[in-house]
């Protein structure tokens, strides 16, 4: 186990200077004092399964640098695994809680899920004090409840940031394998009241998930800025002056050959000059990716087969290139199944025709400086015309609410966290289901061929995350929370 450092960041007066997010943070510093009071003697600590990618590592830092100023004693703990059938487990339980897989689970799985967090529990031990409160996110970490409680008088917290609206047998028999941990936890936190298990609704608290809006990912870029990242991460070729030098790891494509490697100028995706559709995510069969490139093919088919060519729409349809992010698998080794699903979309990208190549990219972020990464996506949903989050599950999807956040347009699924989040006709468009590919293909068209309503949509969705959406609601939520489940 692992305690991990939090630099120093952003202060509530940054937060202050923006006029936007001022009400939200007088609002919040004022009704946050009373549980703050009561929280004092005690520490929180956050325990999960990784300081780098992936919602939870992204939300704990900023949440706990607003905590820490405010004077709450709060510490983030990561558990460590050498295992590979821990990953697999894990990953497993993950996709039967958004209702995909077999559901089975052995009592050999049972024994890998407890022995690796047996290892962890010394150095939780030497940290955790009597008194203290314990948040532990997600499944990778829950067996550790049972085996802190045996030594040490705290109360604990499970954080579920994942679910499914709808009970499956799948579902069940996640539940089921789970079951004998949650006993030892004295509450819980859900995103969504759908996605609780009934014998927890008694014991919970809803808490959505809300974006930093200072943060690398969401900060404001000027223009010079979005283009100069674009350049030094690769993206765009060197043929203007350029401020900075460029990143010591650079984005590599999916090449038409199905090999990755870095752009050259002669690969330029001319990204600042024609209308981009984006969707950025982890290399996850939910996300969506194969099924949004297939709609994608069929917006340009059908726009040469129907369109007129000397149109501004069938030129606006025409010119536009789909991005494809997510995570290089060279700085991945523990994502067995992202590996295999970006094998996938490359497989179905080789068999597209050429002339169609060139319109889309499947672009490699590389993970070995997670501020640049975060940049990365930060340019390249500001260049975007069109965000879409085309999950066929998502517990939440922050990627909506960056892109909101940004005043972009949405284009999502009718999954859960989405609908939760994307008003439609108002701050985007829900398509429900994402693998109609005829609709989606239409509903694409239709966004890029209504540019007005576009920018009314993304005006309307910054407005909502401001309202809903900002780590501002979500800590004080949370701050209640921990002072009404304290020993």
């Amino acid at each position: 186990m692992q305690k991990i450092n939090v630099k120093p960041g952003a202060k509530l007066v940054d937060y202050k200077a923006y006029g936007s997010l001022y009400s939200s943070v007088l609002d919040f510093t004022e009704q946050a004092k009373e549980p703050i009071e009561s929280l004092k003697g005690r520490t929180i600590w956050m325990i999960n399964s990784t300081a780098i990618g992936g919602g939870v590592a992204e939300m704990l830092p900023s949440q706990m640098r607003i905590l820490r100023e405010l004077g709450v004693s709060i510490e983030w703990l990561v558990i460590e695994a050498k295992k590979d059938a821990f990953f697999d487990l894990t990953k497993r339980i993950h996709n039967a809680i958004h209702g995909s897989g077999n559901g089975v689970f052995t009592e050999d799985d049972r024994k890998v899920y407890e022995e690796v967090n047996r290892n962890n529990l010394a150095k939780a031990l030497e940290l955790i004090n009597d008194g203290d409160i314990v948040v532990v996110h997600d499944p990778q970490p829950m067996p550790l409840a049972a085996m802190i409680k045996k030594e040490k008088n705290v109360s604990i917290i499970w954080r579920c940031h994942i679910g499914l609206e709808d009970d499956t047998e799948v579902t069940d028999a996640v539940w089921k394998f789970l079951e004998p941990y949650t006993n030892d936890y004295d509450h819980f936190v859900f995103s969504l009241p759908s996605y609780v298990p009934k014998p927890l609704k008694n014991r919970t608290s809803i808490i959505p998930p809300a974006i930093d809006p200072l943060s690398h990912k969401n900060r404001e870029l000027q223009l010079h800025k979005c283009i100069g990242i674009l350049y030094q991460s690769g993206i765009l070729d060197d043929h203007k002056a350029i401020l900075y030098n460029r990143y010591e790891h650079l984005v590599r494509k999916v090449m038409p050959d199905g090999s990755f490697d870095v752009l050259d100028a002669g690969q330029n995706l001319d990204l600042i000059y024609r209308p981009i559709i984006t969707e950025i995510s982890r290399w996850d069969r939910l996300k969506g990716f194969k099924e949004l490139m297939e709609a994608f093919i069929r917006m340009k088919l059908d726009n040469r087969k129907n369109g007129d060519p000397k149109s501004l729409e069938y030129k606006r349809i025409e010119m536009t290139l789909l991005v494809m992010g997510g995570p290089d698998p060279a700085f991945v080794s523990d994502d067995p199944e992202g590996k295999e699903v970006l094998q996938e979309l490359t497989e179905t990208y080789k068999k597209v025709d050429s002339s169609m190549q060139n319109d889309i990219a499947i672009l490699l972020l590389p993970l070995d400086n997670p501020k640049q990464n975060a940049l990365i996506v930060n340019a390249l949903q500001r260049t975007s015309s069109i965000i879409v989050q085309n999950s066929i599950q998502e517990g939440f999807g922050l990627t909506a609410t960056e892109a909101m956040w940004k005043r972009k347009p949405v284009l999502v699924s009718n999954a859960a966290g989405l609908k939760f989040q994307v008003v439609h006709n108002k701050t985007g468009q829900i398509n429900p289901d994402p693998t109609d590919i005829e609709s989606l293909s239409k509903t694409m068209a239709y966004m890029l061929n209504h540019p007005k309503e576009r920018d009314k949509w993304g005006f309307n969705g910054q407005l909502r995350v401001i309202q809903n959406f900002t780590l501002f609601s979500q800590l004080l939520s949370w701050l209640e929370t921990l002072s009404k489940n304290k020993t």
